[in-house]
C-alpha cells in the first residue's frame, strides 16, 4: 500500500512538470539555437538567400513548395513530391525525413516534438525581403 501511494506521488509529480511544456508555445529563439545545433552545418538563412554547403537556404521557405527553390539541385523525389512546407510537413519532414518523403536525400532527424516546433517557430520568423 505504502508503494502505491509513493508511485502515485511520483507521477503526479512528473506529470505537474510535464504539463507546462505540453502546452507551451513553441519558442524562437529556442528553436534558432536547435537550428544553430542541428541545421546550420548544412543549411543557410542569409538574406542575399545564398545556399548552403549541403542544403538549400531556408529564409522564406514557409509556404515554398518543396524542390522547387531556384539554384538547388534537389532530390528527384523532393522535386516530385509536390509538398508545401506548412507546420505540419516541416514537423513530419524534421521528424523522419525519408519517412515522409522515400529517396529524400536529407537523413537528420529532430526526435524531440519540442525541439521540431521551436525550429518551425524560429523558420517563421525567417521571411524573404
Amino acid at each position: 500500500m505504502k508503494s502505491r501511494v509513493i508511485f502515485g506521488a511520483v507521477a503526479v509529480s512528473l506529470t505537474c512538470l510535464a504539463v507546462p511544456r505540453a502546452f507551451a508555445q513553441a519558442d524562437s529563439a529556442a528553436g534558432q539555437a536547435v537550428f544553430n545545433q542541428k541545421c546550420a552545418s548544412c543549411h543557410t538563412v542569409t538574406a542575399d538567400l545564398a545556399h548552403g554547403l549541403l542544403g538549400p537556404n531556408l529564409v522564406g521557405v514557409i509556404g515554398r513548395t518543396a524542390g522547387a527553390m531556384a539554384g538547388w539541385d534537389f532530390s528527384p523525389a523532393l522535386k516530385e513530391s509536390k509538398v508545401i512546407w506548412t507546420d505540419e510537413n516541416l514537423n513530419k519532414w524534421l521528424a523522419d525525413s525519408t519517412a515522409f518523403v522515400p529517396r529524400a536525400q536529407m537523413d537528420l532527424k529532430v526526435p524531440s516534438r519540442f525541439e521540431r516546433e521551436d525550429v518551425i517557430a524560429y523558420l517563421k520568423t525567417l521571411k524573404a525581403k
